[in-house]
């Protein structure tokens, strides 16, 4: 929900900075390009650490973090950064997140986790913007709906600490 709520307002976000819309597509590529060399270099070092949770949790957090605190800021240079930050942690989580599901479960059971994994992600995606919007409404204000989007990340990442991992079977032998 959080990266797909970012993907569809962060354009109106940085529009709203007073840019033309050459410099708003330049400014909003900023996070993205971030985001996606930190994926790479986080799930290098979770492979590396051979841990998962703090590195599936801690960047949900993160996220939820920056997108609370982007709510609250007026500077749009301040703004971009905090932006930035979020979809780094929304970014850092992808790689990792899917070897959660398939060291709970097993077989025919992991798969259907993942497609039940996948279908409430594309149903966040969908809601997710609408929940800005709907807050943007309400309440007149863009910065409302991040903080409100910030819940799920925030949920997420509790999740995932909670939830834990088991490494020592992800990289046994009798799993391969």
């Amino acid at each position: 929900g959080a990266l797909y709520g970012m993907t569809f307002w962060l354009p109106q976000i940085v529009k709203a900075f007073g840019l033309t819309n050459a410099q708003t597509g330049f400014v909003t590529a900023i996070p993205y390009l971030f985001g996606t060399i930190a994926m790479i270099l986080w799930a290098r070092h979770s492979d590396a650490s051979r841990e998962r949770v703090m590195h599936v949790g801690a960047p949900l957090l993160l996220t939820a973090v920056a997108l609370g605190v982007s709510s609250y800021l007026t500077d749009p240079t301040l703004t971009t950064v905090v932006l930035t930050v979020a979809a780094v942690g929304v970014f850092c989580c992808f790689g990792v997140f899917w070897t959660l599901p398939t060291s709970w479960l097993s077989g025919t059971a992991a798969a259907g986790a993942i497609a039940l994994i996948n279908s409430i992600g594309n149903l966040a995606g969908f809601g997710g913007p609408y929940l800005i919007g709907w807050v943007k409404e309400a309440t007149g204000q863009t910065s409302t709906g991040l903080l409100v989007l910030a819940v799920l990340p925030l949920i997420a990442g509790i999740l995932a600490f909670v939830g834990g991992h088991d490494s020592k079977y992800e990289f046994s032998e009798q799993k391969r």
